[in-house]
């Protein structure tokens, strides 16, 4: 296991001419993928440092996204309360609603498993009141059912483990990284809330090859590392003054061997680059459906 090395903020490299991104995804071949406040959907060159937008879900905003094994994305809108599918050529097409066709209330952020189930967090009202939920989509879309039974705190990003035992997530007003245990028969078992940081608020978070947590904090600007197993937290990179790192948003590990991490910014006009580190993104899964 490679240690997690303080990152000089100085260091980081952006990539421009995005909209205000909150979210990052990966596609089958380390591609990567946001979305911007007006409903653009871009691309990103990691070669060329560059992204480019190929679609747009105007005026509706889709939050986080998933990839399949032929890169086309589904988008959590929370225009609509559904989810939505973006092909490589730009076309939306529906994909799932909520229970009973009922919209959601915030669909915020989607993840596959192996088997091509779509695992959706549903954020609520973002009121003082706890009425987040955890859907499941079965393969080929359609209607969400309830996967979680109770009410959650505002749920936010959420990520596998290699193994598929949790489903880890952010609780962003709870200010806290929770899982889900997954049972062998797909359902869900306990909650558990792993990790509790007091006058934060995290927003994104995504799996290295060591099944660390690293999480990407909206206030105070940084990424943190937290291992489930030892209980071990670190810091990646901060900027108390939200100047070289401002307002992240989500993480993902991109690239050919995941090596580059990327960090969207609500707060800016650009995604953060953080490369040469010595560290590996978890494989994630691209079902072919």
């Amino acid at each position: 296991m490679n240690p997690v090395i303080k990152y000089d903020p100085n260091d980081i490299v952006r990539i421009w001419d995005v909209d205000h991104p909150e979210s990052i995804s990966v596609g089958p071949g380390g591609e990567a993928y946001t979305t911007g406040t007006a409903g653009q959907v871009y691309r990103s060159d990691l070669e060329q440092n560059k992204a480019q937008q190929f679609a747009s879900t105007a005026p509706r905003r889709v939050l986080g996204q998933a990839v399949d094994a032929d890169g086309t994305l589904y988008c959590a809108d929370a225009g609509s309360g559904k989810v939505v599918r973006i092909t490589q050529s730009g076309e939306e097409l529906p994909y799932a609603t909520g229970p009973a066709g009922v919209p959601f209330m915030c669909t915020n952020y989607p993840a596959f498993d192996r088997q091509g189930n779509l695992y959706v967090s549903d954020s609520g009202d973002w009121s003082d009141e706890i009425n987040g939920h955890m859907y499941k989509i079965p393969p080929g879309g359609g209607e969400a059912q309830l996967w979680f039974p109770e009410p959650i705190n505002t749920p936010n990003a959420i990520a596998l483990d290699a193994e598929e035992e949790f489903l880890y997530f952010v609780e962003t007003w709870g200010s806290s990284i929770s899982r889900i245990a997954i049972r062998k028969d797909g359902s869900a078992g306990p909650l558990e809330r792993v990790l509790y940081l007091p006058r934060h608020v995290p927003d994104g978070l995504t799996l290295d090859e060591d099944g660390r947590v690293w999480i990407a904090c909206h206030r105070p600007d940084s990424i943190k590392v937290f291992d489930p197993r030892t209980k071990q937290l670190d810091i990646f990179c901060e900027d108390w003054r939200g100047n070289m790192l401002r307002s992240p948003t989500d993480a993902a590990f991109a690239g050919p061997r995941r090596e580059t991490l990327l960090v969207a910014t609500l707060g800016n006009l650009c995604v953060h680059r953080f490369d040469n580190f010595g560290v590996c993104g978890m494989k994630l899964n691209h079902p072919k459906l």
